[in-house]
């Protein structure tokens, strides 16, 4: 049997092809499959063309796996879910099929169905866990203008604002102000302000000046390190509080995923000191599958087959030896 597990965000989608006993077969990369319902067509194709490379890759003779789990990001209301499952469903991708959100993918293979939580920080930002009952909840996720703190949107957004504060004479002075300057190449940051709402409006644009944020804080900025203290207490918060609701008097494990956890050195110790304020026993350990591999132990569970040691172990060693392709 062959199972294809698509992990689809914003920026790219990643899939991958294995066989029921744990073969990694291939594995590529295409566009952004994340769900809008203005490009549900764009979506379709995507992922259609991306499971054709992926049987390609293997060199197998048929166009269809056995069963394809599809896992998107903007798929965390049900109603998303199966408007994917109708379109997929009526594009015929394959025998057995499973329509659920990125976050779901990314929790299966850290854990490879065990309990614990995930914290997702790149763009966006979003806790998520599966309870030693098996119960699954969320904490946060709601969008750039409700909620990702701590994303890479909400640090960037936070040091123009405090560079434009400098500017104004409102805010503390920061090295931050010239930084921008720099990057826009503008001799005054109130020059860019045009073109960061023209061409940075969109979260995933206004997420690139993150990286300036915590540079910036590495080199002694005081009003930079605040905002990275205030963005990895936002990030902790997200995770104690789905450590209260698991009413767990035990140690949970954490897995960190997104690009703002390139930058973990200097955002765990605010973390730590979060948790240990709140009474949170938090492990942070490192993921042992990628979200596209969970995706395909979610469609492997969804047929009855138990995720047995040996198939995950044979996993493993086989994901080692292929690479990511596109």
């Amino acid at each position: 049997m062959y199972i294809v597990g698509i992990d689809g965000g914003g920026t790219k989608t990643v899939g991958c092809l294995i066989t029921e006993g744990g073969e990694v077969l291939a594995r590529a990369v295409g566009e952004s499959t994340n769900y809008r319902k203005d490009q549900e067509s764009l979506l379709i194709s995507r992922i259609l063309e991306l499971v054709q490379t992926l049987m390609m890759q293997a060199n197998l003779h048929q166009t269809r796996p056995d069963a394809l789990a599809v896992c998107l990001s903007g798929l965390g209301q049900e109603s998303s879910k199966q408007r994917v499952r109708l379109l997929l469903g009526d594009a015929f991708l394959s025998n057995w099929l499973v329509v659920d959100s990125d976050a779901r993918a990314a929790l299966q293979g850290a854990f490879a169905g065990e309990s614990g939580i995930i914290l997702v920080a790149g763009t966006g930002s979003i806790a998520f866990t599966r309870t030693p009952r098996g119960e699954f909840m969320r904490c946060g996720g709601w969008g750039y203008l409700l909620g990702d703190e701590g994303s890479g949107f909400d640090i960037g957004r936070n040091g123009v604002a405090a560079a434009l504060k400098a500017l104004d004479g409102r805010g503390r002075p920061t090295r931050l102000r010239k930084q921008l300057e720099r990057f826009f190449g503008v001799e005054r940051l109130d020059q860019a302000v045009p073109k960061i709402y023209a061409e940075l409006a969109q979260r995933g644009d206004m997420a690139k000046l993150a990286p300036i944020v915590f540079e910036v804080a590495q080199q002694g900025d005081a009003v930079a390190a605040e905002i990275i203290r205030q963005a990895a207490r936002d990030l902790a918060e997200l995770v104690a509080t789905l450590y209260a609701r698991m009413q767990s008097e035990t140690e949970v494990k954490l897995a960190l995923m997104g690009n703002i956890f390139k930058q973990r050195d200097m955002l765990l110790p605010y973390m730590q000191a979060f948790w240990n304020e709140t009474g949170a026993k938090i492990a942070v350990v490192e993921p042992r599958f990628p979200a596209e591999i969970g995706a395909a132990l979610l469609a492997l569970q969804s047929l009855g087959q138990p995720l047995e040691e040996k198939m995950l172990n044979r996993l493993e060693k086989t994901l080692k030896k292929v690479a990511v392709k596109g």
